[in-house]
């Protein structure tokens, strides 16, 4: 009879955060921390402008970038990680209307080889991975850059976000002490 084997891989949490305005807004960041920890990176905020389909809930100048925390997760918790993301939104959503997000949070975990995000939209190269949640594995790790799958989302196609994704997993590697 065969045994289970026992693996439990920890991955780097981050978070790419769509926010309105091109500084980083510190209650965003604050909030951040108060859910997942301390940062252990902050990447730069890049203009959100290839789609306006968040612009009629989050309104016009819209940036996205970047985090990652000093906090590493197994793998298989990341559906609870996404339900604390659209919780953190809420809370974060317009006072004036409570529809209306003020931030959207795209929680996700990085390996040695890919970048993934779950989300609760099924779609055609997402996996299921139970309570809801499809993986979207959007960027995949090679010869030292990370390359978008060919059905990710725009920007991720354009990748701005190349050079924080590599200091990210360089300092998550030395944290991890894993090798290559």
């Amino acid at each position: 009879m065969a045994t289970k084997r026992q693996f439990c891989e920890p991955v780097q949490l981050l978070a790419f955060v769509l926010q309105k305005g091109a500084e980083w807004n510190p209650e965003v960041l604050c909030a951040l921390e108060n859910t997942w920890g301390p940062l252990r990176h902050k990447g730069a905020l890049f203009a959100f402008d290839k789609t306006p389909y968040y612009e009629p809930e989050m309104g016009e100048g819209l940036y996205r970038g970047v985090v990652s925390f000093e906090k590493c997760i197994p793998a298989e918790t990341i559906a609870l990680e996404k339900a604390r993301s659209n919780e953190l939104e809420l809370t974060m959503a317009s006072a004036e209307n409570p529809d209306m997000r003020t931030v959207n949070i795209d929680i996700g975990y990085m390996d040695l080889d890919k970048v993934v995000l779950p989300s609760y939209k099924r779609g055609p190269f997402k996996l299921y991975a139970g309570e809801g949640v499809w993986l979207d594995m959007l960027l995949t790790y090679a010869k030292g850059f990370f390359h978008p799958t060919a059905w990710a989302f725009e920007d991720f196609k354009r990748n701005p976000y190349q050079h924080d994704l590599q200091l990210i997993r360089e300092r998550w590697r030395k944290a991890q002490k894993v090798k290559l």
